[in-house]
């Protein structure tokens, strides 16, 4: 079994540039994804899109109709979301970590909760080999995408039971980020990749030990 370790706190704190940042040195090493805000020529928030972690890293991009891999998009009703893609393109990009030393999953936690067969694949990817690094919404920023977006069930149990999962697991951890704590934060990631990388370098040269 893997390890994982996820951060939790507000949004717009920086949680994932500093995943990014410390992430940057196996880029092309890391599979999964990362979520795109779009924004619209005067800044507003258009939708949110699905990028595999293997394209280049841009939390923030400009809108256009019609893009692929969007998940929630602003429409004439208001924000609506896009279920079905869950259980297509999202879990084709999810596997992309399977040939990966790290796993890339930013942000969980949101509505793609309504997803059994999406959320079923993303504990797959925390109970493989592969060390999983990413968000996990916290219950602060689930109470303003209900604001925006219709949430029907309510998603606040399905959070909780996800949480409940992550920590019953002896294999990761959770840690709560803000920008007070941001260099203690950034220390615990890149311990957590040194020791992931260090495991994986031991395991492959005693497997080729054993091909001799």
């Amino acid at each position: 079994m893997g390890k994982f370790l996820f951060l939790k706190g507000d949004s717009g704190e920086g949680k994932t540039t500093l995943l990014f940042e410390c992430l940057k040195p196996w880029h092309p090493k890391v599979g999964g994804f990362y979520s795109q805000r779009l924004l619209n020529e005067d800044g507003m928030t258009m939708g949110f899109r699905m990028v595999p972690a293997e394209e280049e890293w841009i939390p923030a991009a400009a809108y256009k109709k019609g893009m692929t891999n969007v998940f929630i998009e602003r429409t004439e009703h208001g924000f609506q979301k896009k279920l079905q893609f869950f259980k297509t393109g999202g879990i084709e990009i999810l596997r992309s970590y399977a040939h990966k030393e790290f796993c890339l999953l930013d942000e969980i936690g949101g509505i793609e909760l309504f997803v059994p067969e999406f959320m079923e694949e993303v504990l797959c990817c925390i109970d493989s080999q592969v060390p999983c690094i990413g968000v996990l919404k916290s219950r602060k920023n689930l109470e303003a995408m209900k604001t925006r977006v219709p949430t029907e069930p309510d998603p606040d149990k399905l959070l909780r039971d996800l949480e409940e999962k992550l920590v019953k697991r002896s294999n990761g951890r959770i840690l709560t980020f803000e920008r007070k704590k941001r260099e203690y934060i950034q220390t615990e990631i890149m311990e957590f990749l040194r020791e992931c990388t260090e495991k994986e370098g031991k395991e492959t040269h005693g497997r080729k030990g054993l091909d001799l």
